[in-house]
């Protein structure tokens, strides 16, 4: 047999054998797509029957890689955050609400709200860019870091807007961990925010995301939804959460969840570790 046959075998051999693999992955992922079809069709009749409904529209995310993420929150007690607001000398008036001459502070659990009797500096410029510098340089004199947090834009209140920062790492969101500033022509006259972290760490995990289609059928026996009352899941998505029982305010370690939000305005959070619903 020449040698240019015996290469002319070899070469259809080997495209015979890719032909065979990419075959099998095909099959493979056509077998994954139609199992996942038939799961999601059960569990939309399931919820159903329990008056919980997953619109067609809706689809259902693919479980993302865990990241591990090591908090560290910049108040580690109410008096740490009175006093970055009023100063040392301040009064509670009713519990949680403190008053002093730079203004109010009501702390409720891990959020707070601050109303400044005294804006400093008179905004004329509403322009987004000069907002977010007017933010910016409240967040320096507050001694909040900019860095994990991302302008979210800005909606309308009684006396001006509400420009509105999240925290975020890369695509990571963080659900309950947020600022915002009231800005009218006086200047900010409120700051509210909740879990305002001063430092965050990035790790690795090797944990995997608690598949979504597992999570949902946890729904029908929520006691947070109202039952014989009809809930529609409106948006399904993945993030961290960093809640409001953890013992210590350093070196918390951020939970992976899925956030699920209804049209009756709940807004779920499931631990997507083990797919546990978190009840705070």
């Amino acid at each position: 047999m020449d040698l240019r046959r015996l290469k002319t075998i070899f070469i259809f051999v080997l495209v015979a054998i890719n032909i065979m693999f990419f075959a099998l992955i095909n099959n493979a992922l056509n077998y994954e797509k139609e199992e996942r079809r038939t799961m999601t069709e059960s569990l939309t009749a399931l919820l159903a029957k329990n008056m919980v409904y997953l619109p067609q529209k809706l689809e259902l995310p693919d479980s993302p890689e865990i990241s591990g993420f090591y908090i560290e929150k910049m108040f580690g007690s109410n008096e740490e955050l009175v006093s970055r607001f009023l100063g040392r000398s301040y009064e509670e008036t009713e519990q949680y609400v403190y008053t002093a001459s730079a203004g109010t502070l009501y702390i409720e659990g891990d959020e707070f709200r601050f109303h400044n009797a005294n804006p400093q500096t008179p905004v004329s410029d509403f322009s987004e860019e000069n907002i977010q510098k007017v933010c910016h340089s409240e967040m320096k004199r507050l001694g909040i870091p900019d860095a994990p947090y991302i302008f979210g834009g800005v909606n309308f209140v009684d006396e001006g807007i509400r420009a509105i920062f999240t925290m975020q790492h890369r695509d990571d969101v963080f659900f309950d961990a947020y600022v915002s500033f009231d800005i009218s022509e006086k200047g900010v006259t409120a700051v509210s925010g909740r879990n305002l972290v001063s430092e965050l760490t990035e790790t690795n995990s090797n944990e995997k995301f608690y598949s979504i289609i597992s999570v949902l059928p946890d729904l029908v026996r929520n006691d947070r939804l109202e039952k014989n009352v009809a809930h529609t899941v409106v948006s399904i998505k993945s993030g961290y959460y960093i809640g409001s029982t953890a013992e210590s305010y350093r070196n918390i370690l951020a939970i992976p969840v899925w956030q699920i939000a209804t049209d009756s305005g709940h807004i779920l959070y499931y631990d997507a570790r083990n797919g546990q619903f978190i009840d705070e």
